[in-house]
């Protein structure tokens, strides 16, 4: 069975028993264990000279290089079953720890990348052992991530294997595993298969093992699809990776009626570059850094304690408490309160101020959550109706209107589902934040019908299908190309493809000659860009011209009524001069300023422009 949305309608029963203390309402990293099998016939060859072992070792470095880039700071471990290892005696046989559970460094990528270069060599040091204990290694997964002491807020096994019935002949190691993954189920952490080789049959024993770490049977068909190349185990290790909500609140429909919701974010934000960092140059070691207040009038050292707000308004010094602003900001509850129904048409586009959210309901918040948003989802989407409602996401922040607008679950062919059921959220703007554009006119020439005609050919030809998740930041890719090398030690940076600039060769191959007959339609012999600007420029409704500033007659003016007006300094150095000479006051290596200022004292004037 798909989880689609009747995934919303069951009540888990273990869901139901959590309360808000529990661990998903902490935070806290996430940590991933790639459990990898590494038995003989996970490094047999094909046509390419490519096995089992290298596809997954070339996804794990690739998903490390991801980390890395995104910054996303979750913690990896790489575990290796069915070597020729002898454990010790806390540890079990033939179970390697490749790397430890950490964040991803460029020391662990160096590794994977002297693994992939000399694999043969690898398996000659590990070699390969067919009685591994299946259990035995999800325990020590387990182990690794108890002895962490990193905060984490989720867990999850990936385990890469071609063999899709291990411990076929002794039923006691497979009802060890069985065992083992229902403890996993109990302690919170997933397990994710990723099947290789085309005959894998999932039916035989791992089916029923990822249903009983999930504690249920609901399993989607894609969970356990078959993966050929690193792209499909990298799709499915990062779709499978769940999204952590950017906020759970109550939805308040009325006296009484509340259900809980998570929101969770569409996109996140990209830094164009690595957070930076100081550090001594003598020995590279990290400096850390801390702000002190001080008096501006005595130097002295202020506390924070001491440290007020002020807002400058109206001439005035406004100063607040810390205390003040606490409450000033706190201006409702966080929460979502229904405060009415719109016909889903009357929200326009361009009512969205900030990037959406996907609202779904939390049933750890409030038991029955799932029951109540499926039946509002539904009656929306039956009544073409969009609720209207009140949000503020979190203590202290800012209270929004939003419109939450139903989206309607979408499954492929395979049914499974591709576009899940839920509420979009929608910013709408405040009356403060509409602009009224009504006096700005935009009037278009009328194109001729045959012009009209060959565009409409030039759009279906160049149509294409777009998806964002296929065009990656070309100056964010380069950028991080270049710090790759510069870490792992490369010559030179892996080329990158600007995936935003147009395939002129296809576009002309589609259009063939409809743009030359565009063009010379639109742009006839004789036409100049130069006479339409000319044009243009008469048609324009002129401005009335601006009223001539009236010069004041200098020559005529008597020199007080100059400098109480304050033209004194339009005179020019030798009339200074002359006028300053005939009262018998000096003025040798006297520049302007001081010839200016001379005129004023003897005049007993003050000068109107100081």
């Amino acid at each position: 069975m798909n989880q689609t949305g009747a995934s919303w309608r069951g009540n888990s029963d273990d869901e139901d028993d959590l309360d808000v203390r529990e661990p998903w309402m902490w935070g806290g990293k996430k940590a991933y264990i790639f459990l990898i099998d590494v038995t003989e016939r996970m490094f047999e060859t094909d046509v390419q000279d490519e096995s089992f072992f290298l596809t997954a070792i070339q996804a794990c470095k690739t998903i490390l290089l991801k980390d890395i880039v995104n910054g996303t700071k979750n913690l990896y471990a790489i575990v290796l079953y069915g070597t020729k290892q002898k454990g010790k005696a806390s540890q079990a046989n033939h179970i390697t720890t490749l790397q430890n559970l950490s964040c991803p460094n460029a020391d662990q990528v160096k590794d994977l990348m002297n693994i992939i270069s000399d694999v043969d060599g690898f398996e000659r040091e590990h070699g390969h052992s067919n009685d591994f204990s299946l259990a035995e290694a999800l325990w020590h997964c387990l182990k690794i991530v108890s002895n962490c002491t990193t905060k984490i807020h989720e867990k999850t096994i990936l385990l890469m294997t071609c063999n899709d019935n291990p411990h076929a002949s002794d039923p006691k190691l497979q009802h060890d595993t069985r065992t083992r993954a229902n403890d996993l189920h109990q302690v919170l952490m997933q397990l994710k298969v990723l099947p290789f080789g085309i005959s894998f049959n999932a039916d035989l024993f791992f089916k029923e093992v990822v249903k009983t770490s999930r504690g249920d049977d609901d399993l989607d068909v894609t969970d356990l699809m078959i993966v050929k190349t690193i792209d499909d185990v990298v799709s499915r290790i990062e779709g499978m990776v769940s999204k952590r909500s950017s906020s759970r609140v109550l939805w308040t429909l009325g006296k009484d009626v509340q259900l809980g919701v998570a929101a969770y974010s569409f996109f996140k934000a990209t830094d164009p570059f690595p957070k930076k960092i100081r550090i001594t140059r003598s020995k590279n070691s990290i400096v850390t850094s801390r702000a002190q207040a001080f008096n501006s009038t005595t130097g002295e050292e202020v506390s924070t304690a001491e440290v007020s707000k002020a807002i400058p308004i109206g001439g005035k010094i406004v100063t607040f408490e810390k205390e003040e602003l606490q409450t000033m900001r706190f201006i409702s509850q966080p929460g979502l309160v229904l405060l009415g129904f719109k016909p889903t048409h009357t929200i326009k586009l361009w009512y969205q101020i900030k990037s959406s959210l996907f609202l779904y309901p939390e049933e750890r918040l409030v038991k029955g959550s799932r029951t109540l948003f499926a039946a509002l989802h539904e009656r929306c989407l039956a009544r073409n109706v969009t609720p209207i409602c009140f949000f503020t996401a979190r203590r202290g922040g800012r209270p929004k209107l939003v419109a939450l607008w139903p989206q309607q679950e979408k499954l492929d062919k395979n049914n499974s589902q591709i576009v899940p059921p839920g509420f979009i959220l929608r910013y709408l703007p405040y009356a403060d934040n509409v602009r009224d554009l009504s006096e700005q006119e935009v009037k278009c020439p009328d194109p001729e019908p045959e012009l009209v005609t060959l565009a409409e050919k030039i759009i279906q030809k160049t149509k294409f299908k777009f998806n964002p998740r296929n065009i990656d930041n070309p100056k964010l890719q380069t950028q991080w190309a270049g710090i790759e090398a510069l870490a792992l030690g490369y010559e030179n940076p892996e080329p990158v493809d600007d995936l935003t600039l147009p395939d002129h060769d296809v576009m002309d191959g589609r259009m063939a000659d409809l743009a030359t007959a565009f063009m010379e339609m639109a742009f006839p012999d004789g036409f100049s860009e130069d006479v339409v600007s000319k044009a243009a420029k008469r048609s324009a409704p002129s401005k009335p011209p601006a009223p001539k500033k009236i010069k004041p007659d200098l020559e005529n003016m008597d020199l007080e009524d100059m400098a109480r007006q304050g033209l004194v300094e339009k005179l020019k150095v030798d009339q200074l001069k002359s006028y300053l000479g005939e009262w018998g006051i000096k003025t040798t290596r006297m520049k302007k300023a001081e010839l200016v200022e001379a005129v004023y004292n003897h005049l007993g004037i003050p000068d109107p422009t100081m």
